[in-house]
């Protein structure tokens, strides 16, 4: 086991998984599906590109979470993301401590637009908001731990720049202490739980743009959109 994978498994051991995943064994932590970034943002940053399933539309979603500042190809891999349950998507980032970003982006299609920004984690880490998206009813719940808590005065809301493709929710953070943090995220459609799984064959992000140019017809559909944010369940 790397030093980086041992860091990881103790973050893991030490606060949990995800409630819906279950408490984690050592077993567990140490076969996780760990996948490294398929994704390159348009700022260098790494991430992942997930294809969904399960809900009555599978959107498929991009997803970074990178220290900040975030060198291009930091460590040798960037972040590595669990799939071991399918729902509950896990990354994990090399870097210790720190301040830190959180990408999300909704590919329905989208068109860039960052959705309303959600309320700091609570003492357990978790926070989350329900959007009305297309029709849809869109749950998004996000899960930041490490050895302590997210400080709640650094969590804010950004505009990715350059964007990427997809109805983007960005936040920023740090953590109150030194650590070896990680995320989880998980998303209904409908109050259908979404599967993730990594996306083969993921275009690089000059490449969205012309894929985006192909659904012609649908900008105006997509600039009368609504985007109501309802009260979190």
């Amino acid at each position: 086991m790397t030093k980086t994978r041992a860091r990881m498994a103790m973050a893991l051991a030490a606060a949990g998984l995800m409630a819906s995943a279950g408490a984690a064994n050592a077993s567990q932590v140490n076969n996780l599906q760990q996948f490294a970034p398929n994704y390159t943002f348009g700022d260098g940053a790494k991430g992942f590109a997930l294809t969904t399933s399960g809900g009555p539309i599978d959107p498929g979603v991009i997803v970074g979470f990178n220290p900040q500042p975030d060198p291009p190809g930091f460590g040798d891999d960037g972040a590595l993301i669990g799939l071991l349950n399918p729902a509950d998507p896990l990354l994990f980032s090399p870097a210790v401590g720190g301040s830190f970003t959180f990408l999300i982006g909704l590919l329905m299609p989208g068109d860039g637009s960052v959705l309303p920004l959600p309320d700091a984690p609570n003492a357990d880490g978790r926070t989350g908001r329900r959007y009305l998206i297309d029709d849809h009813v869109v749950d998004i719940g996000l899960f930041f731990s490490g050895p302590t808590s997210i400080d709640p005065g650094s969590w804010v809301g950004f505009n990715p720049q350059p964007e990427p493709p997809g109805d983007v929710l960005g936040v920023g953070f740090s953590f109150q202490a030194q650590g070896d943090p990680f995320a989880g995220f998980n998303i209904s459609i409908d109050g259908n739980a979404l599967d993730f799984a990594l996306a083969p064959g993921v275009p690089e992000p000059s490449a969205w743009g012309l894929m985006l140019l192909g659904f012609g017809g649908l900008g105006a559909m997509l600039r009368s959109r609504r985007r109501t944010a309802l009260a979190a369940a």
